[in-house]
């Protein structure tokens, strides 16, 4: 899949537009460090590119949940952050690539300035520890068949942290360093070593990252999906929102013939929600990572298109149609241009009036119908725009049914077979009291 653009990431809440709101990246982050959730923000910003990437992406998480006891640093969070802060520290004394001028520069260093000398000692300490974590880790799996995606990560770890040097280094304990000692593995982790120096550390966030999202697929009983080749499909067996506390699940399936869903409900009937967990599921599958669900098969697809939180753009000058008009046409030339769209739209053309919205719905729909390579979720309030459908064998039709007595309404929240038509506008309302504050007769 290509890179998915920012409209969808935040309306599918992969990732939150601000620090107050959650999202699906909140959800996976078990991580223990700084950089682990650095690396984890990465990682999941980065769809794979083919079907393989993908499988060989869920071989390496199947191998980090099967040893998950195995991969846990016995290094605390505070060492790593000092580890780190230590590698990005540019004291000018250790920059010296003359060895005898670097113990000199340091000696007079630590004499007038105990304070940063200090840090440096510190900071060092910090780095043994972690290099003694690392290299824990890495015995634990001396048997072990590593995966290929992680096989030149476990080299790099066995050849620097198996070798001489760091052997002699782990000797000595990390808080009884000598002034000689300090200058001479300062010398070597910032100075000689330095880029090594960095590879451990994004190692070690790598591993993190890999490491929550495992315990994330083992605490909420998470699956992978199987990716069909040569054919449309998308069936989905008791998808959740990982957002909504004890979400209602709900299974689906599109595909043969079959691939544009026009979805019907109510207002709060749990359209949305539907499409944003459908559109979550897929992106999670396209990186690699479990889902969701009681089981998911689908195919690969190219691009991941969504169009339901849209707005005005004020700064532009552009009204909501419109920018509901570009991402339509966004769509259309990925779909002119050949790649296999997987599309989710919220209530088609709300923001004009309803004769032109359904005209132009009508225009759009019928493009969608005919590309048998791509799969469509689409929703919409115009019943009068599904008769056109209602023949046509590539569109199927499902709903949230809403339930109403004389007064009052209860929603469902499962997805069904055909065609809803309730309507609770009045409803709500009344039920909210706005007639009764604006003092208008309601019959």
């Amino acid at each position: 899949m290509q890179p998915v653009d920012i409209q969808t990431l935040h309306e599918l809440q992969i990732l939150s537009k601000n620090s107050k709101e959650r999202s699906i990246l909140n959800f996976f982050d078990q991580t223990k460090t700084q950089g682990g959730q650095d690396a984890l923000k990465r990682l999941i910003g980065i769809p794979k590119k083919s079907v393989e990437e993908i499988l060989s992406f869920q071989q390496l998480l199947n191998f980090v949940h099967e040893n998950l006891d195995n991969w846990e640093l016995n290094v605390s969070r505070a060492y790593i952050a000092a580890a780190e802060s230590y590698y990005a520290s540019n004291i000018s004394y250790t920059m010296s690539q003359d060895v005898f001028k670097h113990w000199v520069d340091t000696f007079l260093y630590s004499w007038r300035h105990p304070a940063e000398f200090y840090f440096v000692q510190s900071g060092l300490t910090a780095t043994l520890l972690l290099v003694r974590g690392m290299r824990d880790m890495l015995f634990k799996f001396d048997d072990a068949d590593i995966p290929k995606e992680l096989q030149d990560d476990f080299s790099f770890l066995r050849e620097f942290l198996l070798s001489s040097s760091i052997n002699s280094f782990v000797k000595t304990k990390g808080n009884h360093l000598s002034l000689t000692s300090v200058f001479y593995r300062d010398y070597y982790f910032r100075v000689t070593n330095k880029n090594l120096f960095r590879r451990l550390l994004d190692t070690c966030y790598k591993f993190d990252a890999y490491a929550s999202v495992a315990k994330t697929r083992k605490s909420h009983h998470l699956v992978f999906p199987r990716f069909i080749e040569n054919k449309t499909i998308f069936k989905a067996d008791q998808i959740w929102h990982p957002l909504i506390s004890n979400a209602i699940s709900n299974s689906f399936e599109m595909g043969n013939q079959q691939t544009l869903c026009l979805l019907t409900g109510a207002n709060t009937s749990g359209k949305t929600t539907f499409l944003k967990t459908c559109g979550a599921i897929v992106y999670l599958a396209h990186l690699g990572w479990p889902v969701p669900a009681e089981n998911l098969s689908l195919s690969f697809s190219d691009r991941l298109f969504t169009s339901i939180h849209l707005s005005d753009n004020l700064e532009l000058g552009y009204s909501h149609f419109y920018n509901e008009i570009m991402r339509i046409k966004s769509i259309a030339e990925a779909l002119h241009s050949g790649d296999r769209c997987f599309v989710i739209i919220d209530e088609l053309f709300r923001g004009t009036n309803q004769e032109d919205a359904f005209h132009c719905s009508k225009i759009v729909v019928d493009g969608f119908s005919i590309r048998t390579d791509s799969t469509f979720l689409v929703s919409t309030h115009l019943y009068e725009l599904l008769g056109n459908f209602a023949d046509c064998p590539s569109v199927s039709f499902r709903c949230f049914r809403t339930i109403i007595t004389a007064s009052d309404f209860k929603n469902t929240y499962q997805i069904e077979e055909g065609i809803a038509s309730e309507k609770i506008g009045q409803l709500i309302l009344n039920k909210v009291g706005i007639p009764e504050l604006l003092k208008i007769a309601v019959s």
